[in-house]
């Protein structure tokens, strides 16, 4: 009985007299490997999120959980061969054959749910980026952008030339002759007039909610919020952009600014699908590994309007979100005062009422879409601030238990629907700071009155957008 435990708990030990090589490959690969493994786990310092959302880890986990299954299984092997167990029946056969069986599914199934895992967060993650999604430039390097000239010239005629033949010319130069139009001017770069260097510490990721799913057509960016980290203090600040911000404007050169020189002619949430469903803009913005083309259009319009640098940026898209909630449990809310709910998406997993609120209110993933998306008691600019809340929420609510319980659903989730170009580590970050009680000091949106979102003042929505990234560095509000 003790060489049955003894070779399914630690593989090669019972063999250790018979074949003592043999023994020692199975003892390393099946007990000490797998221990270095967890060991390096444990004491990474990292959090479970960020573990549990590496795909170098789960690959890790994967490779050491088969390790130790394919070690017990020549273990128990070579143990049913020396003691003959094949040629009577005994109840240590018995045993053995039921302490393989449960070795096996345990170790199997573990191989096989750290695989998926890898494989599952590895379609999140992109390439680590080399250089920002947009970088506000150096004044000192920009080179001004002059307006085209147009150069006429006069020519003389001879002093002997007859009067007909200079009232012929006269004629002929204004009836066939057109003179050159100018082109309109370029709007002028938005600049905030704070120095730059002011927000060295400072970093801003890009986030971007996606209304893909059943009964879309394309991927429309109705939420964009830009989230500002001051390393150093961790002091953080969300900024939200409305959806039917117009006229975005795009650095000079680049392939949107040619196509639209005096601004974008659609709302700010329609730059993602117009860059994806258009070859010629799909290879001008492919620029970043596994960052598609239409995030970065959108990071370069956002950011060279708010003249902002976007260091990253995280993405998802509706159904995710609904599939996101409901592995995490749901969500808790307390809503001050009720809120009417909008048409659910086709083919919903629930249906939810008309109205919820007020008090709390626990949703799952459908309904808290709906709270999210709902416009139909106030406008888009309440949307934006349901959207901080539900962000904060889910980030505070969520544990180690949480993704214990569901970690295969959330795993499908995160790697169906979110993108982003941040490493695990960061994401975890970025969800704690964002469901942090304190870290959050500014929360401001570029809505009515402050914006008028058909004209918008680029400027003035550029030194916001600084003042607020300049309240973390001081620790001063920006009053905003």
């Amino acid at each position: 009985m003790l060489e049955i435990v003894s070779a399914v708990t630690v593989p090669g030990w019972a063999a250790r007299r018979r074949h003592r090589a043999f023994s020692l490959v199975l003892v390393v690969a099946g007990v000490v490997v797998p221990i270095l493994v967890l060991l390096r786990v444990a004491l990474s310092e990292r959090s479970w999120v960020a573990l549990g959302l590496d795909p170098r880890v789960m690959s890790g986990v994967a490779w050491a959980a088969g390790l130790a299954l394919v070690t017990r299984v020549a273990s128990v092997a070579e143990l049913w061969h020396a003691r003959s167990w094949s040629r009577r029946r005994s109840w240590a056969g018995a045993v053995a054959v039921l302490l393989v069986l449960a070795t096996w599914a345990t170790l199997g199934l573990s191989t096989v749910e750290a695989a998926r895992a890898s494989q599952s967060v590895g379609r999140t993650f992109s390439a680590p980026l080399d250089v920002p999604l947009y970088e506000v430039p150096n004044p000192r390097l920009e080179t001004p952008v002059t307006q085209p000239t147009i150069v006429t010239s006069t020519t003389t005629l001879p002093v002997a030339e007859s009067t007909a033949a200079r009232a012929a010319s006269s004629v002929l130069m204004e009836s066939d002759v057109t003179p050159p139009t100018l082109p309109p001017p370029k709007p002028d770069r938005p600049t905030s007039g704070i120095d730059p260097a002011l927000f060295a510490d400072v970093s801003t990721i890009l986030l971007i909610g996606g209304d893909a799913g059943p009964g879309r057509w394309s991927l429309r960016t109705d939420t964009m919020m830009l989230l500002s980290v001051h390393r150093p203090s961790g002091r953080a600040a969300l900024v939200s952009v409305p959806r039917n911000l117009e006229r975005l404007l795009f650095p000079v050169g680049s392939a949107m600014e040619a196509r639209y020189p005096a601004g974008f002619t659609d709302l700010a949430n329609a730059v993602y699908p117009v860059v994806q469903s258009q070859s010629n803009l799909r290879t001008s913005y492919d620029v970043a590994d596994g960052v598609e083309p239409g995030v970065v259009a959108l990071a370069e319009g956002l950011g060279y309007s708010l003249d902002v640098t976007i260091d990253d940026y995280v993405l998802i898209d509706m159904r995710g979100f609904v599939n996101l909630v409901d592995a995490l449990g749901g969500v808790s809310l307390d809503l001050p005062q009720p809120v009417q709910m909008p048409g659910n998406i086709p083919n919903a997993p629930t249906q939810y009422p008309d109205v919820v609120g007020p008090g709390v209110v626990f949703m799952d993933g459908t309904m808290a879409l709906g709270y999210a998306r709902s416009r139909s008691m106030d406008s888009d600019y309440q949307r934006t601030e349901r959207q901080r809340h539900l962000l904060a929420a889910l980030s505070s609510q969520l544990s180690v238990g949480d993704l214990l319980a569901s970690y295969g659903a959330l795993l499908d989730a995160v790697g169906d629907s979110l993108r982003t170009s941040l490493t695990p580590d960061e994401l975890a970050a970025t969800m704690s700071l964002i469901g942090g009680e304190t870290a959050m000091v500014e929360s401001v949106g570029l809505v009515p009155p402050l914006v008028n979102p058909r004209r918008p003042d680029w400027s003035k929505l550029a030194r916001i957008a600084a003042e607020v990234r300049l309240a973390l560095t001081t620790g001063i509000p920006s009053g905003w």
